[in-house]
């Protein structure tokens, strides 16, 4: 039992960080500020860096061990994919350090709070995930997941379609262009990670 839940607690603490990772990125994008973009990138890498820790963990711990909760290529496929959100989160931040962002639109910000009800309604999932055969709530939040990256998706294409709409300059278009794109894989990701728990969910009850 210890070894079981040994896996789903290092899940989650790897979705609690995406969630740390989605706040601090939604403070970012609320209050932008082109000055601050290094400071917050920093701040970010040290979240994706103790979730890179959190991953190479359960890496090793499955690579010792022949009987898990849930078959290992499930295993594998959620702390890979949670580790990808996270560094999709920490690209959002090195992008608008990378490409030197002046000024972003309003539909950023919303793609980031869309980003972090995605992580949110994922992380309620994965903290269900160890009682996948009688958590009543879990098919919800699962469901949830696909609902929000839905969103996001008729957000991202408004979003670009207004990109495109105003006149500037082509290398301001390539950075904001490059922080949507990141911003929409975030949730992307989300509702891949929520597959892989629904097809868990399917074989295994």
């Amino acid at each position: 039992m210890k070894q079981k839940n040994d896996y789903f607690k290092m899940m989650e603490q790897q979705i609690a960080l995406s969630a740390e990772a989605a706040k601090l990125l939604g403070q970012q994008l609320a209050n932008y500020d082109p000055a601050e973009t290094d400071t917050r990138r920093v701040e970010m890498h040290k979240i994706e860096h103790e979730g890179d820790h959190v991953r190479h963990e359960a890496l090793r711990r499955l690579s010792r061990e022949f009987i898990t909760p849930i078959e290992r290529d499930d295993i594998l496929q959620l702390v890979q994919i949670m580790d990808d959100v996270t560094d999709a989160i920490e690209d959002v931040s090195m992008y608008l350090f990378m490409y030197n962002v002046q000024s972003l639109p309003p539909q950023a910000q919303l793609l980031g709070d869309l980003v972090a009800r995605c992580v949110t309604a994922l992380q309620k999932a994965v903290g269900e995930l160890h009682n996948f055969k009688r958590s009543d709530t879990l098919k919800k939040l699962l469901v949830e997941v696909n609902d929000v990256e839905s969103e996001a998706d008729e957000a991202y294409l408004q979003a670009v379609r207004a990109l495109f709409s105003v006149e500037q300059t082509p290398m301001a278009c390539y950075g904001i262009k490059a922080v949507y794109d990141s911003l929409e894989l975030c949730c992307d990701l989300c509702e891949r990670a929520a597959d892989v728990i629904e097809n868990v969910v399917m074989k295994n009850t």
